[in-house]
């Protein structure tokens, strides 16, 4: 970004953010558990909200993705997605489970974003398919995860992309072929940990946040979607760490 004269505000943010991120997480990791010591409902119930929020104006070309604070966009359903596979994951009540993994997903068609409906959808699958659940039920799961897939990319918005942020890989060849491919190196160290540190007691809730993020990232070849954490927008960059606060307390258990 800074190569090709993006305002120094813009990637001085993401900057700041990983960096407060990577704080927060040392910080976290020396104090006592967040996420097991908090009610997963109102978690849940506060994190749909702040997506239903998203349409509460016009939105972009009728795209309603971001909540505005002051001069923020936030993108909600990147910061809040990992937090609710979380919390789902702690619900014992599968009906609440199912529903609350419906709800967001009708949110996501809603908005429309494909890559999050997806993303989401394939990971909260994970999540429920570990449960005692009946045959009958995955298969209703799977094929209304199919359905929805299908519908998200067929409706895909038409909002042109931003070379810095969908497009960033693009910026990266533009340099150089060696730095297109650090660049892309980079991106799959992002959800490897996920995969590397998963344990057996919470390697289902791993591998989920493991492949939405990978999702996430693979949803850029196919449409204008940001890319995570090196494209600028600081919502992935929060997304993301929410999960590494998460991976890093169920580590230090070990």
């Amino acid at each position: 970004m800074a190569y090709f004269e993006v305002p120094k505000s813009l990637w001085m943010m993401n900057l700041g953010f990983g960096l407060i991120g990577i704080a927060l997480q040392w910080m976290f990791l020396r104090s006592r558990p967040v996420f097991n010591k908090v009610n997963p409902n109102p978690i849940i119930l506060i994190s749909m909200l702040l997506l239903m929020l998203t349409f509460w104006d016009d939105g972009l070309q009728n795209v309603h993705r971001w909540l505005s604070i002051g001069n923020f966009k936030l993108n909600i359903g990147l910061i809040v997605s990992p937090l609710i596979l979380i919390h789902i994951h702690r619900l014992e009540n599968q009906i609440n489970e199912i529903l609350a993994s419906l709800l967001v997903v009708i949110i996501f068609l809603f908005q429309p974003d494909a890559s999050l409906v997806t993303a989401f959808y394939a990971s909260a699958g994970i999540l429920l398919f570990r449960k005692n659940i009946s045959s009958t039920t995955k298969g209703l799961i799977l094929i209304s995860a199919i359905g929805a897939s299908v519908l998200a990319w067929y409706r895909l918005d038409s909002l042109p992309p931003v070379n810095y942020v969908e497009g960033i890989l693009t910026l990266a060849l533009e340099i150089s072929g060696f730095f297109a491919i650090c660049s892309v190196l980079s991106l799959v160290l992002l959800p490897l940990p996920f995969f590397v540190l998963a344990s057996k007691k919470n390697r289902t809730m791993a591998y989920s946040l493991g492949i939405y993020y990978s999702l996430i990232l693979l949803a850029t070849l196919f449409g204008n979607f940001p890319v995570m954490v090196m494209g600028y927008g600081i919502s992935p960059i929060i997304g993301y760490f929410i999960g590494l606060v998460w991976l890093g307390e169920s580590v230090s258990k070990l």
